[in-house]
Formats: structure tokens, sequence, C-alpha cells
């Protein structure tokens, strides 16, 4: 069974609960593809460079983008 999180999801502005992506390449996907997604996927970005796991990382780049 995937691993799942619960996490603010910028493109959709409310929580959801997904599987957890298994590269960055998907997560960066999910943060991806609609107006102002920039600054959340360098976020992710960021804290993936220091080390966070995907899991971390998408949960960061949603605590980012809530209002």
């Amino acid at each position: 069974m995937p691993r799942q999180i619960r996490w603010y999801n910028p493109k959709l502005k409310d929580y959801e609960w997904r599987a957890v992506p298994e590269s960055d390449e998907e997560a960066l996907r999910v943060l991806d593809g609609y107006p102002g997604c920039e600054p959340y996927a360098a976020v992710y970005r960021e804290w993936r460079g220091l080390g966070a796991s995907i899991h971390a990382a998408l949960a960061r780049a949603g605590e980012a983008a809530r209002p």
C-alpha cells in the first residue's frame, strides 16, 4: 500500500490526501501546471537539496502555499 500524505495542494487551494510521489519528477508534476506554481516548486527543490524526503519537501511546499 502506498504511503499517504495529507497536504495543502496549491493547485486545488485545499487539503487533500494522496499517495506520496515516488520521484522528484512526479512530485514536481503535482506542483506544476497552474499560474503561480513556480515558488512552490522552488520550495520543494530547496528542501530536497537540504536532504529532506519527498514527503517532507512536498509538505513544506504545501505549507508555503497556504493562505
